[in-house]
């Protein structure tokens, strides 16, 4: 079965599209499976383990386009503050200025844009809500990671740290996306 899901999923021409595709069939299966069994077998734990791993590229393919670049800055800079060779990075300034400046002027009008992309995609509304939490929970860990690296040399001199947001207000945002059950 996993075969033909993922030869039908190909049909699809964005990799986006495809993991919308595996996560609502890995999801009905998972739901069909569970009314008609009473224990975990070995193939539910197989589907669990696909939906797990398609979600969380998923959560990156949704987070890329709004925050794609904030994201491999602070992936590199961990890296490169890891091996320290931060100082590599005075010739960027500007660079890695003009991304915080994007990320403090859009990221409200992303989370809206992410919030609906994904309510839209899935047909399950609990397992959409789901996957906005993780989302949006990793967009926060990011920007704490940004915060982080940030307070370190080279960057606590730059001027735009001191743009940066206060992550309250953005968990205060991601709060309004939010659903309870």
């Amino acid at each position: 079965m996993q075969t033909w899901l993922l030869k039908m999923a190909a049909e699809f021409s964005h990799r986006k599209d495809q993991l919308v595709f595996l996560i609502n069939n890995y999801d009905m299966i998972l739901s069909v499976v569970a009314e008609h069994t009473s224990s975990e077998s070995h193939h539910m734990d197989t589907f669990k383990s696909l939906l797990t791993s398609r979600t969380e590229e998923y959560v990156e393919e949704v987070l890329a386009p709004y925050f794609g670049g904030i994201m491999a800055f602070v992936k590199e800079a961990e890296n490169r503050l890891e091996q320290d060779r931060a100082g590599d990075y005075a010739k960027h300034e500007q660079k890695i200025s003009q991304l915080i400046r994007g990320f403090n002027a859009d990221w409200k009008k992303a989370i809206d844009s992410i919030n609906a992309d994904i309510m839209r995609s899935f047909t399950n509304f609990k397992s959409g809500t789901q996957i906005l939490q993780t989302a949006l929970t990793q967009l926060i860990q990011f920007y704490h990671r940004l915060q982080k690296v940030m307070s370190q040399p080279p960057f606590r001199n730059w001027p735009i740290k001191n743009d940066l947001i206060n992550i309250h207000n953005i968990m205060v945002e991601v709060k309004k996306h939010k659903f309870t059950f």
